[in-house]
């Protein structure tokens, strides 16, 4: 809350300035030429009798950048004081605002005297007050003030503001920077909410200081009733910290803490927290009933850091590290839902077109019943470089280069190192008659080296050490040829797509550990790519053709549609593809996407894959929204058939759906409920939300309440219920969440 109306009064200079503001002031008058202001008025008289200067009709006084305006406004040399009536305003030169009917200060500009103040500040919110006092040059009292930075109602300027906080007495401390309340009461659309004996805070003037936050209290399914409270400790200008505490009647102690700090060329931030006895066993997994147990000898918590640093103009340094002890804890405490938490030291830079990065990784799976052992990755390095456009044949070359060391943390588990290179080029051409034709050539090398690697082709237990080194030349020419017509309502466009790709086969699948290329999921978006497979472990040999014909209708007013169909034909006669990922045949299964936006408020999303030989679905999703402002809906469909034995019985599904609304149900007023919906292999619900927002200039209302059916070990089904109350200028209060600062330092809670 800013308050510079009450330095304006002193500021101005009325006692030492207004003697001497005009060339026209009589003689007797005392006159002050160190610092001379500016008068402007419609009569100015000297009673010699009484000693009183007086100016009136159309004041304007002008001194330091502040400008008084008043009816009347009168100088008493006996008494030293100056008083200023009518119609007063005060426009100080940081744009505040004061408005008064009368005024008086006396000559050692250290006690005033204001009757009826109403300030306007610059941020557009207000002060007012019956009158307001300063004293000894340092405290500014105001009786019986209101606070708000709320705007009015512009059809009822009387109805109360959104909220506004009254006092008793506001006071102003500017030595210590202080504005303190005593009984004041905080209202919500005219209507009391709460009352406080005694509230402070420092004034706008004032950055950051040490004192406690807004506490937090609310309840949950798994931590029972809580509250929680915050220290903020200002350090020094370029580090500050919190210290937070929290009882939780289910849990016990929390405690936390974070630490800021900024440098010259970078920033660490880290935080942590812990609750020395209390948890859920793990064993008591899906319990429902499962209560807590002590355990004395466990301590759950987390601990988390960041940290970036740039060395030069070309290369920057960082680090993200986090560990917690238990997969539930950060869902209970910090609203946190990531099922893998990733830390990473890192070094890279930047040289023109060239890249080049060593990077190390390590992986906490919070997944339950996951068999994979996370690997520990270092080095990850990398280098990739670009030639001009043109320079090398009519097109661009390419070279990239990369080591990558994997280890585990468990005897029997798979430890792999790869070198690789690969060099490329790329041109395009482009005919008189619109074909476009792209040439794309590399030439990828792989050295492996690893131990205790159990091959698939192998019995169980029978692993293998080994060195393999792959050579992978690859060659791609692709054709497009747009065709385009325009008409009178809509442009339409026809793009046939052709590539032929040609690679040597690849005999080693099996000899090579694969860590990354796990996936394959086949769509529009990897037809045409020369290794459809995720990674670079597994690469895609032989000849195969692929072709596709997209579709586009654009209205000139409004409306659009786009539709794209394509398959692939391998020449070869190898299957490097597993069964169930489209590509384990000569042709693959059919891909292609739709999308529809008819109007600006409708758009269908369908991206689709069909069985080659019975066009039965392999996988669609879907994904439309429709509405305005006022109402508006959003679907989610997704379907996955990844059924690998020939022989099945029961095809292997994976089916989920989701849908949300969303309407603004008011001018301020907003509402949401989504759900999601697990039908395919074990139908149930999932997660269900319901969201209140309330947006103004001067107030965010927000909560949302949830009811979770998947949870991990440590926590049982319930609800969680989240809010965030956001008073503008004075304070936020909220549910205790996990905050982008926390971990992805993008801001802080304070």
């Amino acid at each position: 809350m800013r308050i510079g109306w009450l330095h304006a009064l002193v500021a101005c200079g009325l006692l030492t300035a207004f003697p001497a503001l005009a060339e026209n002031t009589p003689p007797h008058a005392n006159t002050n030429q160190e610092n001379p202001g500016l008068l402007n008025a419609d009569d100015v008289t000297f009673d010699e009798s009484t000693g009183i200067v007086t100016a009136s009709g159309n004041v304007e006084l002008l001194r330091d950048g502040r400008t008084l305006y008043a009816d009347t406004v009168t100088y008493n040399q006996n008494t030293k004081v100056v008083v200023a009536s009518g119609n007063i305003r005060i426009f100080e030169n940081t744009g505040d605002v004061t408005f008064s009917d009368y005024i008086e200060i006396t000559d050692d500009m250290r006690n005033a005297f204001i009757n009826n103040v109403r300030a306007l500040l610059t941020d557009n919110s207000r002060l007012i007050g019956n009158e307001a006092e300063r004293t000894n040059g340092r405290y500014m009292r105001v009786s019986r003030g209101v606070y708000t930075p709320c705007d009015l109602c512009k059809s009822n300027p009387s109805q109360p503001p959104v909220w506004q906080l009254k006092g008793k007495k506001i006071v102003h401390d500017n030595e210590d920077k202080d504005i303190r309340y005593s009984d004041a009461v905080m209202e919500m659309f005219g209507v009391p909410v709460f009352y406080l004996p005694y509230f402070s805070h420092p004034d706008p003037t004032v950055k950051r200081r040490s004192g406690f936050l807004m506490p937090l209290m609310g309840n949950g399914s798994n931590t029972g009733s809580f509250f929680r409270s915050s220290y903020y400790v200002d350090i020094d200008p370029d580090r500050d910290m919190t210290v937070e505490t929290g009882l939780y009647s289910q849990q016990g102690l929390l405690l936390g803490a974070e630490w800021r700090q900024r440098f010259d060329n970078g920033q660490i931030l880290a935080s942590g927290s812990f609750i020395p006895h209390q948890i859920i066993d793990p064993e008591l997994e899906r319990r429902p009933n499962a209560q807590p147990i002590d355990r004395p000898d466990f301590v759950r918590g987390h601990f988390y850091a960041l940290g970036s640093f740039d060395i030069n103009d070309h290369w920057r340094s960082g680090f993200d590290l986090a560990h917690v002890s238990d997969v539930a804890y950060l869902r209970q405490f910090y609203s946190f839902r990531e099922n893998v938490l990733t830390s990473r030291a890192w070094h890279e830079g930047f040289y023109g077109r060239d890249y080049a990065a060593v990077t190390a990784y390590r992986f906490q799976d919070m997944r339950v019943g996951n068999p994979e052992v996370a690997p520990f990755v270092f080095p990850l390095a990398e280098y990739s470089a670009f030639g001009e456009p043109g320079e090398t044949w009519g097109g661009r070359w390419s070279f990239s280069a990369g080591l990558l060391g994997i280890k585990r943390d468990r005897s029997n588990a798979t430890d792999s190192t790869r070198i690789s290179m690969e060099p490329g080029w790329r041109r395009d051409f482009v005919s008189d008659t619109g074909l476009i034709t792209t040439v794309t050539t590399s030439a990828r090398t792989d050295v492996y080296n690893f131990q205790t690697y159990q091959r698939p082709d192998k019995p169980p237990g029978q692993l293998s050490d080994g060195n393999i080194t792959r050579f992978m030349p690859q060659a791609q020419i692709m054709f497009r040829y747009p065709l385009a017509r325009h008409g009178e309502t809509m442009d339409q466009v026809l793009e046939p797509i052709f590539a032929f790709s040609v690679a040597t086969r690849e005999r080693n699948d099996f000899a090579i550990p694969n860590e990354d290329a796990r996936d394959i999921e086949f769509d529009d978006t990897n037809l045409f790519m020369t290794n459809r497979y995720s990674g670079f472990d597994r690469q895609e040999g032989g000849q195969r053709l692929s072709y596709g014909l997209r579709a586009s209708l654009f209205g000139r007013t409004t409306g659009s549609a786009r539709l794209f169909l394509g398959q692939s034909h391998r020449i070869s006669q190898d299957h490097p593809y597993g069964p169930g990922t489209g590509l384990e045949s000569q042709r693959s299964d059919y891909v292609g996407r739709l999308e529809l936006m008819p109007l600006s408020w409708v758009y269908l999303d369908y991206g689709f894959r069909y069985d080659r030989e019975t066009l039965e679905s392999r996988r669609h999703n879907v994904t439309a929204s429709f509405g305005v402002p006022a109402l508006s809906f959003g679907v989610g469909y997704h379907f996955m058939d990844t059924t690998t034995d020939p022989n099945y019985i029961v095809r292997n599904v994976q089916e989920y759906a989701n849908i949300g609304v969303n309407s603004r149900v008011a001018q301020h007023w907003s509402l949401s409920v989504s759900h999601s919906q697990s039908i395919n292999p074990s139908p149930g619900p999932r997660a269900t939300t319901l969201g209140l927002t309330y947006v103004d200039e001067c107030l965010v209302f927000q909560t949302s309440a949830m009811y979770d059916h998947t949870t991990p070990p440590g926590a049982v089904p319930g609800h969680t219920v989240y809010f965030r109350l956001i008073f503008r200028n004075i304070g936020e209060i909220k549910s205790p969440s996990l905050t982008p600062s926390i971990f992805t330092g993008t801001g802080t809670n304070h």
